[in-house]
């Protein structure tokens, strides 16, 4: 049962490498990432539909539909990176003339693209914008359809001309339709055994498998059959019955077909051995020559023996066969003059093989024609970003352990960096620099700004303060603290007068009231004593004017002692402390002093009386009498004034002498005041000198390249600020982390992917000595897989070629039983390819426009000029073998001219078949054509020439030989006949 051919090419069709190469890797990482799914990401173009810039109101309805793709659940999104998202991604997805926006669509890959794109393109259908979608994934896909739809084509165009060349060569209707009978039975069967092969076993395929299928087996089956059909027309032109004719044909042409056909068997079977599983594609064809060699040897038969000549209808059946002039003159030519053909050959060869390393074109999308979305959507992102940005390679940064930390993420940014000053690139994005370009505030340069800018501030601010210091330290110099504590001092020091004073004061007016008592009782007597008396009072008016001296001056120094202790007290008041007791105490002291004065006033002034009225004390003593009796009555007065003020002098002096204790303290705590006061302002003076170095050393280090150095807080790696970039281009695990890479350049030439090669050796140099040096880097996308892809082609290609060729070769040494004829052979098809593709290179430039070849041209190119091109040699020699003659140039020469018409239409049918790959309007299938039929031109022309050169060299050295040999055996008889007649 045939499986559904279509969807088995696109879903097991595709080039796969294989997986050590760097691209395979890299796509490991990626499943990884991906919660170890296989994910497959659409580029989304939005083109104005009138060419004119994108509108506000056209941008808002395309972030409108990207963002309602998320409830889109048959899609099966991953990510949707919109041109909106944010200020990076604007950079990064909308084109600098605005007429272009682009988005990235990650899906889960479910291995139906076309199903996936026409969703895509239905949902983000927007009215006055054109919308494509494109990527590897959709140009591959289109790729398939492109491949499927040129495959009907050349079905339908091989089978109408190859319909026709048969009748043209058997002029009967009958004939062809036997023909394309058998090997629709053969492809049929055939295509049927490699699909399900492919299916149940996964046998590899490819896009070319079903078409070169196709055109093989179309057309060496009609070459083959041509040959049978001959050998049986001309079995019965000898009047073999329709069964012994069958039998003469499948004896003499079978043998011809089957070592032909095991030649082409083992030249497609070896393809087997090569490493690049699109080569290994082509052991699909092995199968269908096998199936071919089978029905052709077996079907025909039964045509052959129940038709018989009825199978020619309407021609006759006659003797003989065609012969071809052309091979004749070629071969003839070549017999005669072997050493110049094969000059002209050789030097006619030399420009193609001088040329014959050349660049090759691994642009799959070159294959699509511009007509379809995905390649047009192609072309609009080359036209309207770099060319880099419709295929940007990813970078894959696989750790052990998370990236978030700072010095990960610091050499995650130091490569991103790196990377930009490679030649050939355009951009490159990171999570440390999501816009393509570096954040300011995320490296030092911008944060020893900051810090420099606060160190100006802390700066100013310190000479602020230190003149806010300097005002305070005058402000306490000019307040003369010392001077007010010594007036303090000299306060409490008269107030310790004071109280002795007093004291002195209470005694005596104790002495005074007993001294009155005395007077009193005395001047009861003072008549007779009246002398005495006298003497007394003058001595009583000396002691009283000298106590009302001493109060003058105790008032005068309490005074001012009063004024000092008001001035300490309201600076004392200023500073905080409670001075309501002191003021209270000095209040009352100065009351008592006022009274004392007073009273000693009044003492002084009645002695002065007294003094005064002496003479007339005589006559006064009743007066005095009198008086002294007053005094005794105020004693009690006097005594306990006395008292008093001994007590308030006892109470003040004790607050002074308080106060000047705490003063003295205070004075102790203002002198270090002022010396902290200078401390602090030396210190202030070297925090400035200090911010003044720092700036300048932090200035320095901020222009050398120290200031490039990245770094974030820890805070701010886990922020929501950084959050989207982390999610971006890291995994949810942050262990795996991305960079993108936009070439300037095609990321599909061979420029770019040299430069590819140097970015990997330099990146690897670069982490090699990071904290990264143990991750698995590797690097993904288009660019990377053409790189594989261009590596593993040119190195298979030269292995697969010596393993196909070395096959052939053991083939043909079987077959023609010989050395030189299979070396004479091999080089023959080689020369025939390398100037088929020379010819092929230079027609696809001047007439195609391609200015390269396809990369996998030389490949199909080389095995089908070498897996058919080895049939026409087999014919000739085959026949060659066939030939009763005994002279070699003869046999070769009537080899030639009977086998030449077989060839020459063999060739002709074989070209015809793969000029119908030229309308698929596939690129490669349209050079592999034109090399083939220009192979096959070549070969049909250089063939009779080599190998009937080599017959006449081979004819030239056996007669030399024998030349040789001829003398010795003369010379010998003669010498036995001397012998004789001596004896």
């Amino acid at each position: 049962m045939m499986p559904n051919v279509s969807q088995l090419v696109r879903n097991k069709g595709n080039i796969t490498l294989p997986n050590y190469t760097e691209s395979q890797k890299a796509s490991k990482i990626e499943k990884k990432a991906n919660g170890n799914k296989s994910v497959i990401t659409y580029t989304v173009v939005f083109k104005n539909g009138s060419g004119a810039k994108l509108t506000p109101n056209q941008s808002t309805k395309i972030d409108n539909q990207l963002n309602k793709l998320s409830n889109e659940k048959s899609l099966k999104i991953k990510k949707v990176m919109g041109p909106s998202d944010n200020a990076q991604t604007k950079k990064q997805l909308i084109a600098k003339d605005k007429t272009t926006q682009l988005a990235q669509v990650t899906v889960k890959d479910d291995n139906a693209v076309g199903t996936q794109v026409k969703k895509l393109k239905n949902q983000l259908k927007i009215s006055g914008i054109k919308t494509y979608v494109t990527g590897a994934d959709a140009l591959n896909d289109e790729f398939s359809t492109v491949t499927e739809k040129g495959i009907q084509k050349t079905e339908v165009i091989a089978i109408i001309f190859i319909f026709i060349v048969l009748i043209l060569v058997f002029r009967s209707p009958i004939v062809p339709l036997i023909s394309l009978l058998n090997v629709g039975v053969a492809f049929i069967t055939s295509l049927s055994i490699v699909m399900n092969l492919a299916e149940k076993v996964n046998f590899p395929i490819s896009n070319f498998t079903q078409v070169f299928l196709v055109v093989v087996l179309f057309g060496i089956g009609t070459d083959y059959n041509i040959l049978l059909y001959n050998y049986f027309k001309g079995a019965l032109a000898r009047g073999l019955s329709a069964k012994e004719a069958a039998h003469d044909a499948q004896k003499h042409g079978g043998r011809t077909i089957l070592y032909s056909g095991i030649s082409v068997l083992i030249g497609f079977s070896v393809l087997s051995l090569a490493k690049f599983s699109f080569y290994q594609s082509a052991v699909g064809v092995a199968i269908g020559v096998l199936v071919l060699l089978a029905v052709l040897l077996t079907l025909n038969m039964f045509f052959m023996q129940t038709l018989g000549e009825k199978m020619f209808w309407p021609s006759k059946v006659s003797a003989g066969s065609g012969k071809s002039h052309i091979w004749y003159g070629l071969s003839r030519a070549a017999l005669a003059y072997p050493v110049v053909i094969l000059g002209i050959i050789a030097v006619a060869a030399v420009p193609f093989l001088v040329n014959s390393s050349s660049t090759l074109n691994f642009n799959n999308a070159d294959e699509v024609p511009d007509s379809y979305q995905a390649k047009y959507g192609y072309k609009v992102i080359q036209s309207h970003f770099s060319k880099g940005m419709s295929a940007p390679a990813t970078i894959y940064i696989q750790s052990k352990s998370k990236l978030t930390s700072q010095e990960n993420l610091a050499d995650i940014d130091k490569l991103t960096q790196y990377l930009k000053q490679e030649p050939g690139v355009k951009t490159v994005t990171s999570a440390t620099q999501p816009g393509g370009s570096k954040i300011k505030s995320m490296y030092l340069k911008n944060q020893l700004v900051t810090i420099t800018n606060g160190l100006n501030t802390s700066t100013k601010g310190l000479e602020k303060i230190k003149s806010g210091l300097n005002s305070a330290s005058s402000q306490l110099q000019s307040a003369n603290i010392s001077g007010s504590v010594s007036q303090v001092q000299e306060l409490a020091d008269g107030t310790s007068q004071l109280q002795a004073g007093a004291q002195q004061l209470s005694s005596g007016i104790d002495q005074y009231t007993s001294g009155v008592s005395t007077v009193n009782n005395g001047l009861q007597s003072a008549n007779s004593q009246l002398p005495t008396l006298s003497s007394g009072v003058s001595t009583l008016t000396s002691s009283s004017q000298q106590l009302t001296s001493g109060l003058s001056q105790l008032q005068s120094q309490v005074s001012a002692l009063s004024g000092q202790a008001t001035q300490l007290l309201t600076l004392l008041q200023s500073s905080g402390q409670d001075t309501s007791a002191a003021a209270g105490e000095i209040s009352q002291l100065q009351s008592a002093i006022s009274q004392l004065s007073s009273g000693s006033s009044a003492v002084s002034s009645g002695m002065s009386q007294l003094q005064g009225q002496i003479p007339t004390l005589t006559s006064g003593m009743s007066q005095l009498a009198s008086g002294t009796n007053t005094l005794v009555a105020s004693n009690s007065t006097l005594t306990s004034g006395g008292q008093s003020l001994a007590t308030g002098s006892a109470t003040v002096n004790s607050g002074v002498q308080q106060m000047n204790t705490q003063l003295q303290q205070m004075s102790s705590q203002v002198t270090q005041l002022e010396e902290g006061l200078v401390s602090a302002d030396s210190g202030l003076e070297t925090i400035a000198k200090g911010n003044t170095t720092m700036k300048t050393y932090l200035d320095g280090l901020r222009k050398s390249y120290v200031g490039d150095t990245f770094y974030l807080p820890k805070a701010t790696i886990k922020s929501k600020t950084f959050k989207p970039a982390l999610d971006a281009y890291m995994d949810n695990n942050r262990k795996i982390a991305t960079i993108t890479l936009v070439f300037k350049g095609d990321p599909n030439s061979e420029t770019t992917s040299k430069q590819l090669k140097t970015i990997q050796t330099d990146m690897k140099a670069q982490l090699k000595h990071s904290s990264l040096k143990n991750a698995k880097v590797a690097v993904g996308g288009e660019t990377s897989q053409n790189n594989d892809l261009r590596t593993l082609a040119n190195g298979d290609f030269g292995r697969t070629a010596l393993i196909m060729t070395i096959g052939i070769g053991i083939a043909l040494i079987v077959v023609t039983e010989s050395i030189l004829q299979p070396m004479t052979i091999i080089g023959t098809l080689l020369l025939a390819y390398e100037a088929a593709l020379g010819i092929t290179r230079i027609f696809s430039k001047s007439v195609l426009g391609d200015n390269l070849l396809s990369w996998n041209t030389p490949f199909f190119t080389f095995i089908m000029l070498m897996a058919l091109g080895v049939d026409y040699s087999i014919f000739l020699m085959v026949r060659f073998k066939d030939e009763p003659m005994p002279d070699l140039k003869d046999r070769m020469l009537n080899a030639a001219t009977a086998i030449g018409t077989v060839v020459i239409s063999a060739a002709i049918i074989l070209s015809g078949t793969f000029a119908a790959l030229i309308p698929s309007g596939v690129t490669t299938l349209i050079q592999v054509a034109l090399g083939v039929i220009f192979g096959l031109i070549i070969l049909v022309i250089i063939l009779p020439l080599t190998l009937s050169s080599l017959i006449s060299l081979t004819k030239w050295h056996d007669d030399r030989m024998i030349h040789r040999k001829k003398p010795e055996k003369k010379s010998a008889k003669k010498d036995d006949s001397g012998d004789a007649k001596t004896e």
